[in-house]
């Protein structure tokens, strides 16, 4: 298990890669781990480290303690106007501010990401939550929309993460109202993919399954169904042509192939 310095006796993000799969743990638990600016900064640090490495075949987000994340810490973060022009400045190689790359930063990963939330995912957590690829909830687990509650917008990357996921009335609802959900209505809302009693043991079930499966199947799998949601049809088969076209006759394709007429595990060649 890796850490990432802080000026505080406890990292405020672990961090940890073994075989292939980086696991991101919140840590700050005294305060349900909410967004200070040394955990924002981890996290921005962390998110750039992961975009660069070799190998990556996944990636699971969670908190340590009893929350996934509890929202912006306000109070400390807003007490400093230059906190929030560093926030809103921008993210270097990307289109957006770093307060939204919190968030859009995980979808941007090549590789399946996986949230598992458990306690309060509030605010700028639900977002960060919204931001990965699959969430994994707690049927007990407290999700809001809350930046209504300071007079604000929810302003990372919301816009974009819920769609497909939540219908936008909902949405509005939710924003408007800053209601707290369970886990298991979270499910029926679409703001999670789905409830478990032990969220991380269900994440790390499914990245487990994502092992056994071809390495470019998976990330063009996530290419395709992400990066084609504002694509015409015409130009979503088109990506689909493409993107089978690079993937058929590859060694990793043919090892699936093999494996499965085998029954054995497959052995696949990462990069």
């Amino acid at each position: 298990m890796s850490t990432l310095n802080s000026s505080s006796e406890e990292p405020r993000v672990l961090l940890s890669l073994k075989e292939g799969v980086a696991r991101v743990t919140l840590n700050r638990p005294a305060k349900h781990n909410s967004l200070d600016m040394e955990l924002i900064e981890s996290l921005l640090e962390i998110l750039t480290s992961l975009h660069s490495h070799r190998g990556l075949r996944a990636v699971i987000i969670s908190g340590s303690g009893d929350s996934f994340c509890s929202g912006l810490d306000v109070a400390g973060v807003m007490a400093d106007p230059k906190n929030i022009q560093f926030l809103l400045s921008g993210s270097d190689g990307y289109p957006h501010n770093k307060v939204q790359h919190l968030a859009l930063g995980w979808r941007s990963l090549p590789v399946p990401v996986i949230a598992a939330i458990n306690g309060y995912c509030f605010g700028g957590g639900l977002q960060i939550a919204l931001g990965a690829d699959l969430r994994i909830a707690h049927p007990e687990a407290r999700l809001s929309v809350m930046e209504g509650r300071w007079g604000i917008i929810p302003d990372m990357g919301l816009s974009v993460t819920s769609r497909g996921c939540v219908r936008e009335d909902v949405l509005l609802r939710l924003t408007l109202t800053a209601e707290v959900l369970s886990g298991d209505l979270a499910r029926q809302e679409g703001l999670v993919t789905e409830v478990a009693e032990d969220p991380l043991a269900r994440a790390e079930e499914l990245t487990a399954i994502i092992l056994q499966r071809s390495p470019e199947m998976v990330r063009s799998s996530k290419h395709l169904l992400r990066d084609s949601f504002t694509q015409t049809d015409d130009e979503r088969l088109a990506m689909e042509e493409k993107l089978q076209k690079r993937l058929l006759g590859t060694p990793n394709q043919m090892e699936a192939v093999q494996a499965n007429l085998q029954k054995r595990p497959p052995q696949f060649k990462v990069d």
